[in-house]
């Protein structure tokens, strides 16, 4: 259905929050409070400004999309939570009230309350404030019973440069396919999805995840942004019901139970093999809770990656001080991604039962351009990952990553003796180092 356009209306605070109001729940699709102290600031702010300037004009704050689904008594916060949360905590410090749970903590949401009770308390004329906010200040509410559409809005907002980074947007979707699902399970894989760091989300995503996906098909990589979500949204409720999709729905259903029938007595190493078959990056993904999985095995494998390779023997884990400026260097930031990306695809399509011997050869593979330029950029480092090297750079011309999704035997890669600079461009000792260490890998 289209808007309720009986309902579409712009809405004084008092309306929204006070007594009397239709009650508001934030679903489990939404992300944590991510407000600073700053963005409550500069509310408080632009409210007290807008009183001074207009104090009888209407202040109008923004949009909030809401959801009210069919035979439901309450809506469901869209678009609009931060502010919401916000004016809720503002408006209850006005009215001399406490929120007690939010007296102490760290968390944003316990900072920008106690940031609030701050400004609140030095406040000349809190009544004044407070009958401008309840009865002036407003929002225009849209409301809709249809959840496809109010996640058209949903998105539709935040293409328009709202905060919501890509991996937030993937959320809702897969959050969106779980309709079947008990709430209880929904509300599992959120806090499993919350648990971990935003930017290690961007980094998954972005730096590794999409890039490996442009680069194994020849594609320049570029920022993940929200216009790239269907690289993961993956087979859905409105994928058509095809020989392909009907396959990988299949796949995607049938073989865990298969994998525990076969393998009940799996060891740590085999088991993370289980799950690189259930979560293959050449594959499409599966809409849902199968997503969740997948994005927190792949963190798993991320994070393990991110130090291992950079270890003396992946079969030890010692650290190797030798490779730490390789691990953490700004100047290495570009072949470190590559080294990543490269391994993690690796051992996701072949396992990881080689990956001590063929671990240098990636090195030597993703660290070679360092030697070739001076400075190595993004557009070389492109470049160089879709085996458009030129022979002046003394580098393999291959691409890697398309040879890797085109090869079922890591024989076929020949990934030995690869070719690097014969001198470096550079000055810096460090890629003087790294030279004599690419020059014993063979």
């Amino acid at each position: 259905m289209a808007i309720n356009r009986s309902l579409l209306m712009f809405q004084t605070v008092e309306d929204l929050l006070g007594p009397g109001r239709t009650p508001l729940r934030i679903p489990d699709f939404q992300r944590p409070y991510s407000w600073t102290p700053q963005h409550a600031r500069q509310l408080v702010t632009d409210i007290a400004s807008a009183r001074e300037r207009r104090p009888e004009q209407p202040y109008v704050m923004g949009t909030m999309i809401l959801l009210q689904r069919p035979g439901e008594d309450h809506f469901e916060v869209v678009d609009g939570q931060q502010r919401l949360l916000t004016l809720h905590m503002l408006r209850t410090l006005l009215r001399d009230g406490r929120l007690r749970d939010l007296a102490s903590g760290t968390t944003p949401i316990h900072r920008v309350y106690q940031g609030l009770a701050r400004l609140v308390e030095k406040m000349q004329d809190k009544a004044g404030y407070l009958r401008f906010l309840d009865s002036r200040a407003q929002v225009l509410r849209i409301v809709t019973d249809d959840e496809d559409e109010a996640f058209q809005f949903f998105d539709s907002q935040n293409f328009r440069g709202k905060a919501l980074r890509p991996h937030d947007l993937l959320k809702a979707f897969h959050l969106r396919e779980m309709v079947a699902t008990t709430a209880a399970e929904q509300r599992a894989v959120v806090e499993q999805w919350e648990s971990a760091e935003e930017n290690d989300l961007d980094r998954l995503f972005g730096t590794y995840l999409a890039r490996i996906h442009w680069w194994s098909r020849n594609l320049p990589a570029h920022a993940f942004t929200a216009e790239d979500l269907d690289l993961f949204k993956g087979v859905s409720r409105s994928t058509p019901r095809l020989p392909a999709t009907e396959y990988h729905r299949a796949a995607k259903t049938v073989l865990p139970g298969v994998q525990q029938w076969a393998h009940p007595d799996a060891d740590e190493r085999a088991a993370r093999d289980l799950r690189r078959a259930r979560h293959q990056l050449d594959a499409p993904l599966s809409a849902g809770r199968s997503f969740f999985d997948f994005a927190t095995f792949m963190l798993e494998e991320m994070e393990r990656f991110e130090n291992l390779l950079f270890r003396r023997d992946t079969e030890m884990g010692d650290p190797d001080p030798d490779l730490e400026i390789f691990r953490v260097g700004a100047r290495f930031r570009f072949n470190r991604e590559l080294y990543i990306a490269a391994a993690l695809y690796f051992t996701n399509k072949y396992s990881e039962d080689d990956l001590h011997e063929i671990r240098p050869r990636l090195f030597r593979w993703a660290f070679g351009p360092r030697l070739a330029y001076e400075r190595l950029g993004w557009k070389s480092t492109d470049n160089f990952a879709r085996g458009l090297a030129t022979a002046r750079e003394g580098l393999a011309a291959f691409n890697l990553f398309a040879r890797m999704r085109d090869s079922l035997d890591p024989a076929q890669l020949a990934l030995e003796n690869l070719p690097i600079p014969p001198t470096v461009r550079s000055t810096s000792e460090d890629d003087k180092t790294l030279q004599a260490l690419l020059e014993e890998i063979r």
